[in-house]
């Protein structure tokens, strides 16, 4: 039986395409700085390695730039506050999910202080997560080390466990690949893959999901 859901935090607890753009525009003049390179190199080089390791944490490891200190510059920059805004949904899906017995943990990729500003602008107090892994407590997905961390301290087993992302690649094969259930969100970007399981389009539909799983296992659980 599923005990845990582990989360994404951006592109699956919230979505702007505002906000999305300002931080892209101050990654680049960030690694132009801690590089010592003009604005179009640093966006040239560092779009090339993103595109080859998958994410941006990697990116920044083949580039030399220092991870914690990237997301403290990041997060001094930008007030997700600016942009983003509460969502009813969100909220009332995890308190549902709690109400019924779910442990929940927040893994994301982003820095500590800004996953504080996000959870703020979007209306989620860090009690709703028993467990919130960032990057600046291991290394970040696609690496294994933060579901593990995440699992560890939830004193959960990956088969008792689903991971809800919005990237294949990145979090939901990784996630797979531990033994751990995942579900992609897409918000309408039409992400299709058949080895992620469901895909649900809205995070409120994430309930139905584990109640279907809690279902099957109930039966599988009792098969002859």
């Amino acid at each position: 039986m599923v005990r845990s859901i582990l989360l994404d935090l951006d592109g699956t607890l919230y979505n702007s395409q505002e906000y999305n753009a300002r931080i892209e525009k101050e990654i680049v003049g960030i690694v132009a700085e801690q590089m010592h390179v003009a604005r179009s190199l640093a966006e040239f080089r560092l779009g090339k390695e993103r595109k080859k390791q998958g994410t941006l944490t990697g990116a920044l490891r083949v580039l030399g730039v220092e991870r914690d200190l990237f997301f403290e510059a990041l997060a001094a920059r930008v007030e997700p506050a600016e942009y983003l805004t509460q969502d009813p949904s969100t909220n009332s899906t995890l308190k549902e999910l709690k109400k019924r017995g779910f442990k929940l943990a927040l893994v994301t990729n982003n820095g500590r202080t800004m996953t504080r500003k996000i959870l703020d602008a979007i209306g989620l107090d860090s009690p709703i997560f028993d467990v919130t892994v960032t990057s600046n407590d291991c290394s970040p997905k696609p690496s294994s080390q933060p579901f593990l961390q995440a699992l560890s301290k939830l004193n959960c087993t990956p088969d008792r466990a689903v991971y809800v992302g919005d990237r294949v690649e990145a979090e939901l094969l990784p996630a797979q690949r531990l033994g751990i259930r995942t579900v992609l969100l897409d918000r309408g970007v039409g992400i299709r893959n058949d080895r992620v399981g469901p895909v649900i389009t809205h995070l409120a539909e994430i309930l139905n999901v584990v109640e279907n799983v809690q279902e099957s296992d109930s039966v599988t659980s009792v098969s002859p």
